[in-house]
């Protein structure tokens, strides 16, 4: 191959259209140039210049006017001129080529209007996904209704939706109009508010002396948006629904032709829509959007909505403003129950107002102090201590005052590190020079002073918790991703583990490093020799990683830096696990409960030691002793094994293990995360003798506080479809905890032919406490008949249970009402189609007629309150589907032809159809109740 072609298929290989685009928005030159020619492909350099220059000539490649000289290949070029307004020609300025690309990500910006929503790529992600589908459908949009609390932005989010709309479709405001319409507003004159919705003909009504024009005809060929809808009166809702089916309407006392107008309908509301709206209207809108409140927000984004408003008023103010860090932390976890972040922003413009004020008064820079807060959001912070503990990892980062300037809405540096490397070699070097000390005393004072500036890097980072979205904002994303690339490839290569925290203290180094060179600071490592000495792989790796560097930001990088690095990479190696450590195995009964506790700790060490056995439900005790027993043999390393263990038989394993293998064996109950952790720091890091751990432990006297997250109480309700009684149970029990109980509780259905297989998995993610049901599943846990729930003096006692360390008695409970009086009860307060009282009448002379029904009380309960379901849901056109319905009957045929009979009358009776699927589940019932 030609030397001119083998340098043109380089230059293509390390320039590529992305790699192009980032280094640009780096500020860094994107191109080749000679030296770099030189150094890959030995080149000699005059030659590899005149090279670049006939590439050139022959519009090959792009030159890029800088020093040095840097080239890229003609093709990026084009594929740039047809996105950005760049005029092409053979040479450019780097400030040309950067300020064509910022004007073209601003244009992109400003094209996808989702863009400028805070939270596009996380809690809104999918909510705008929804939004564009909605937009796009053919051929004028899927009409849409948006669901969230008072102050979510459901406004600007509609105005968003408007904005794409006419983006996509490539129409003016007056071609796609925007028409918005509190329907509140008129919430007391539902005429006057159709009026203004539809219009009215002249003499249509008392004051009506002219034709008047209605927003949908102002949004004919646009979106029409109705904030509030959930006030439309019926008659309206029922006017916009025929709008929706037909795109016809009359106006108001207009009894001629048809108008026609082609809209998309948007609608909002605070409301539940099943309990404001007609159901027929609600069929009519597809795509339900629903908003989260700023409590649901993930916290990271929670800061950036609090840094955007505060920047907004750095705007408006045309000043800097100074925030405490116990103000942004308020600000973020305080609950703005009342407006959301509409509230939110509010509270930030009096606080900025107050600063402003007292900036006026005293001359000093504007400060957002804590004192300023109101007296709830103060209090707010004092619950800090309860967060969850990523919350609070996140939060903790910030202990300096943020800055938010109008030019730069952040800017903020957690971490001092005032010097680097360089800085702090060639100030130490000459002071050492001064002092007349010799050179072999020189170096090894440099030697310390780079060790210490390493550990230093490190300690910053140590304690502090910030995670890689957090560090994007400190460091350019592609620094960020070019360490973690450098660090798996490095963990590779030497066979070890890095520090976890070893990503943030790299990527300021190599941050110092790129911004070094391009100031083109000369930096000597009067050491280097050594420092190849003493870690030789670790230099070798380091030559690696320069390389990879190199070509990565298109620059030139010292030798001395490979020492540097080769001293950075051998000050973070975790210690890896020798083969004279204790070994470690958690058993647990459970589907995968040992398997995530090791999981856990193994990934939070970065260690591999914990090895875990889980026993399934269906395992008997003898197959996992023997899985324990060869886990023994394969991880004993002559230290012993310690065995961390949940409960029961698992406790005598250690005995039998001792004899059988000959392995010394302690065990310890009752495992958990925080156990495994603190396990494992001592097996890696402290102690090697097993009956020093053991003792340890089990005294209790080395195991440190872990925050773990409390798991959330739950209370199965159970019922044999899951379907019937157990939803009603559920609808009751959060009524009555959202009343009365201070915490949240979760209601979980289970099908009871399931719930012993699914226990196990629910304790995973629940503290289960009790279960609800007309069947006992025995499961271990207090059960509790679903009768006794509309008995107060049972919630009394019920309630007392929860608050009471959970305990697993609780009295009986007498009741004198009948089973169908308790079943009307439970109907009344949740079905929507039937009158309960004349339905259980109705239901009982079904169940009259069928033979083996139930005679337990409880059991019969269930068969009357899942039969009033039924007939809701059959009545609404909502039945639900029986899983393997065609093998059922076959196996029940007698049963289900009995019940298909008698159902038969009840149907005709409510004039409603009731499908075989619901037949099944009523002989299911029945045959698993007997």
């Amino acid at each position: 191959m030609k030397k001119l072609d083998l340098v043109m298929q380089f230059i293509e290989n390390n320039v590529s259209y992305d790699s192009f685009i980032n280094k640009i928005q780096q500020d860094m030159n994107p191109g080749i140039d000679a030296a770099q020619i030189q150094q890959e492909l030995g080149i000699i350099r005059n030659n590899a210049s005149t090279i670049l220059n006939n590439l050139w000539k022959q519009n090959r490649l792009i030159k890029i006017s800088s020093r040095p000289v840097t080239f890229f290949p003609g093709h990026i070029l084009t594929q740039i001129t047809k996105e950005c307004s760049l005029g092409r020609k053979n040479m450019y300025t780097f400030t040309e080529l950067k300020h064509a690309l910022i004007t073209f990500n601003v244009e992109k910006t400003q094209k996808d209007p989702f863009l400028r929503l805070l939270g596009n790529n996380s809690s809104l992600l999918n909510q705008i996904s929804q939004a564009k589908a909605a937009i796009v459908y053919p051929p004028k949009g899927l009409h849409t209704l948006i669901l969230g609390e008072s102050g979510v932005g459901k406004t600007t989010f509609a105005s968003a939706m408007h904005e794409y709309g006419m983006l996509l479709k490539n129409k003016t405001l007056e071609e796609f109009p925007f028409i918005t319409f509190n329907c509140a507003d008129y919430f007391n004159n539902p005429h006057l508010l159709l009026s203004q919705l539809f219009g009215h003909a002249k003499n249509s009504f008392t004051g009506a002396d002219k034709d008047k024009e209605g927003l949908v005809e102002k949004a004919n060929g646009g979106i029409l948006f109705l904030d509030e809808i959930h006030r439309l009166p019926p008659d309206g809702q029922e006017m916009l629904f025929h709008l929706m089916d037909k795109g016809e309407y009359n106006r108001l006392g207009e009894t001629g032709s048809k108008r026609i107008s082609n809209l998309l309908i948007i609608g909002a509301t605070t409301e539940e829509p099943n309990g404001s709206l007609l159901a027929t209207f609600i069929r009519r809108i597809p795509v339900t959007i629903t908003l989260p409140s700023f409590i649901e927000k993930p916290i990271s984004e929670k800061v950036e909505i609090v840094e955007h408003f505060f920047y907004v008023e750095a705007v408006n103010l045309n000043k800097r403003i100074a925030i405490t860090p116990e103000v942004l932390k308020a600000l973020a976890i305080y609950d703005f129950k009342v407006g959301n972040i509409g509230q939110l922003r509010s509270e930030i413009k009096l606080l900025c107002a107050k600063a402003f004020l007292q900036h006026l008064q005293n001359n000093q820079a504007i400060s957002i102090e804590f004192s300023m807060l109101t007296k709830e959001i103060r209090e707010g912070l004092f619950n800090y201590a309860k967060q969850e503990k990523d919350v609070k990892n996140y939060l903790n980062v910030f202990s300096e005052n943020i800055i938010i300037s109008p030019t730069k809405e952040y800017d903020y540096y957690p971490f001092e590190i005032k010097n680097d490397i360089y800085d702090l070699i060639s100030n130490k070097l000459n002071d050492l020079k001064q002092q007349g000390l010799s050179s072999e005393n020189i170096n090894e004072s440099l030697k310390k002073e780079v060790d210490q500036y390493f550990s230093g890097i490190m300690k910053n980072f140590h304690n502090a918790h910030i995670n890689i979205t957090m560090l994007y904002k400190l460091i350019p994303k592609e620094i960020v991703d070019i360490t973690s690339e450098l660090i798996e490839f490095s963990q590779h290569y030497l066979v070890t583990k890095f520090n976890n925290k070893f990503i943030f203290g790299l990527s300021f180094h190599i941050q110092a490093l790129l911004k070094r060179i391009q100031e083109g600071k000369l930096i000597q490592n009067n050491h280097l020799a050594k420092i190849k000495r003493e870690n030789p792989k670790e230099f070798r790796l380091a030559k690696e990683l320069v390389k990879i560097l190199s070509e990565k930001f298109g620059i030139l990088i010292p030798e001395a830096e490979k020492g540097f690095l080769a001293l950075l990479l051998a000050h973070n190696k975790l210690e890896s696990p020798n083969d004279e450590k204790i070994g470690v195995i958690i058993v647990c009964h459970g589907e995968a409960t040992a398997t995530s506790i090791a999981n856990v700790a193994n990934s939070l060490l970065n260690a591999d030691w914990i090895k875990a056995i889980d026993m399934p439900l269906n395992a008997t005790i003898n197959e996992t002793y023997n899985k324990v027993k060869n886990a023994a043999y394969a991880i004993n390393r002559g230290k012993g094994i310690l065995l961390l263990v949940d409960m029961g038989s698992l406790m005598k394993f250690n005995e039998q293990l001792m004899t059988d293998t000959g392995i010394k064996v302690k065990t310890i109950d009752n495992v958990s995360t925080p156990l495994a952790l603190e396990v494992l720091r001592n097996v890696l890091y402290k102690m090697d003798d097993l009956d020093t751990l053991y003792d340890a432990l089990t005294a209790q006297k080395n195991i440190a506080p872990i925050p773990v997250k409390k798991k959330q109480t739950a209370i199965l309700s159970v019922c044999i479809t899951g379907k019937g009684s157990s939803l009603l149970a559920k609808n009751i029990l959060e009524e009555l905890i959202n009343r009365h109980y201070h915490e949240t509780v979760k209601i979980i259905i289970v099908n009871y032919l399931d719930a012993k297989k699914q226990l196990p998995t629910i304790q995973q993610n629940y503290d289960v406490v009790a279960v609800i049901g007309n069947i006992n599943p025995d499961l271990g846990l207090p059960y509790f008949p679903i009768n006794k729930l509309l008995d107060t003096s049972f919630q009394k006692q019920f309630f007392h249970l929860l608050d009471s360390n959970l305990q697993n008695t609780l009295p009986a409970v007498q009741t004198t009402k009948t089973v169908y009086e308790t079943a009307k009860e439970m109907l009344e307060q949740y079905v929507k189609y039937i009158n309960p009282k004349f339905a259980v009448i109705s239901i009982k002379k079904c169940i009259d007629k069928i033979h083996n029904v139930p005679s337990n009380e409880d059991l019969l309960l269930d068969l009357i309150v899942h039969m009033g379901c039924m007939l809701d849901r059959c009545i609404h056109k909502d039945a639900i589907l029986f899983e393997n319905i065609h093998s059922f009957r076959k196996e029940n045929q007698a049963d289900f032809e009995q019940i298909r009979n008698i159902i038969n009358d009840l149907a005709n009776e409510y004039d409603t159809v009731i499908n075989d699927d619901e037949v099944c589940y009523i002989v299911k019932i029945i045959k698993y109740r007997i």
